[in-house]
């Protein structure tokens, strides 16, 4: 009876062993499988995000090449026109007051601008 016994005993214990060895590896599994999908689904977000990125510089290369973009950007950078057309260009200065056909006789002092180093100064030495 005693050998018996034994035998129930260590099959038992064999079966309990193998039962937390099963449940530690499918868990194991699990978690790796949840970690898995998490790359995948950031991966599926970033490839979304290129995508939509390409889109965009595709849009913005197609109006790069329309004429309408290459005619302004003529006029802009390399000051041209067309045979037909007038320019005029309007500067506006920094800081100027305008005054009106009244005040032109008065005198009207300019506002004092501080140079940068004088702010830089003030800043790290006065209190």
């Amino acid at each position: 009876m005693k050998k018996k016994f034994s035998y129930v005993v260590f099959i038992f214990l064999a079966g309990i062993v193998l039962a937390v060895f099963i449940s530690v590896s499918a868990v194991r599994e699990s978690y790796r499988s949840r970690t898995i999908e998490k790359e995948v689904e950031a991966l599926k977000q970033e490839a979304q995000r290129i995508e939509n990125e390409n889109k965009a510089m595709t849009e913005r290369i197609s109006y790069f090449e329309t004429s309408e973009f290459q005619e302004k950007i003529a006029k802009e950078k390399l000051n041209l026109q067309k045979p037909d057309e007038n320019v005029v260009v309007v500067k506006q200065r920094v800081g100027e007051q305008t005054q009106s056909v009244d005040n032109q006789d008065t005198d009207i002092e300019d506002e004092y601008v501080e140079p940068n180093y004088r702010k830089w100064w003030n800043f790290f030495f006065k209190y």
